[in-house]
């Protein structure tokens, strides 16, 4: 199993959440992106601006991971 992301920077989170599959849509005249992913319904909008991870990205982030963890195939 994948051990969960713990991190504070928002470049490397952002190069993860890349290539997982999602994508980051800039809002216009705020400051914002939106974060989308085909596996969730619902996007997370967070301001651009912080240097650090909201919570709600990493864990968001970290359900990614144990997806894609479970779903790997095993070849034995």
């Amino acid at each position: 199993m994948a051990k969960p992301v713990h991190t504070s920077d928002i470049r490397h989170f952002k190069r993860l959440w890349c290539g997982l599959g999602g994508t980051i849509l800039e809002v216009r005249r705020t400051g914002e992106v939106r974060y989308v992913h085909t596996h969730f319904l619902d996007t997370v909008r967070a301001n651009d601006r912080r240097k650090d991870v909201p919570a709600v990205l990493l864990s968001r982030l970290n359900q990614l991971l144990r997806t894609e963890a479970a779903n790997d195939t095993w070849i034995s």
